[in-house]
């Protein structure tokens, strides 16, 4: 299941003009095709969001707790996988 396919019903889109690199929107048109692209905007953005909230949280961590160690990496990747 996708990110934006979790949004709330009323969650309200809205209209933004972005400028992309040409060779990017034809490239993302070419996988989405033209009535796709949109969606795949937003949940591209969607996971950006999600990895700078993440960075957040970690740099926080760190401020309260000190640096995190090889054993604390390995076990968030462990978790990540669902090991």
């Amino acid at each position: 299941m996708s990110l934006a396919s979790e949004i709330a019903h009323d969650d309200k889109m809205v209209k933004k003009s972005v400028t992309i690199r040409r060779s990017v929107a034809e490239e993302v048109e070419a996988r989405t095709g033209k009535r796709d692209f949109s969606r795949f905007v937003n949940e591209a953005l969607e996971r950006q969001l999600a990895l700078l909230k993440a960075g957040e949280i970690v740099r926080d961590f760190e401020q309260q707790h000190g640096p995190l160690t090889d054993e604390d990496r390995d076990e968030a990747q462990r978790a990540w996988r669902g090991q």
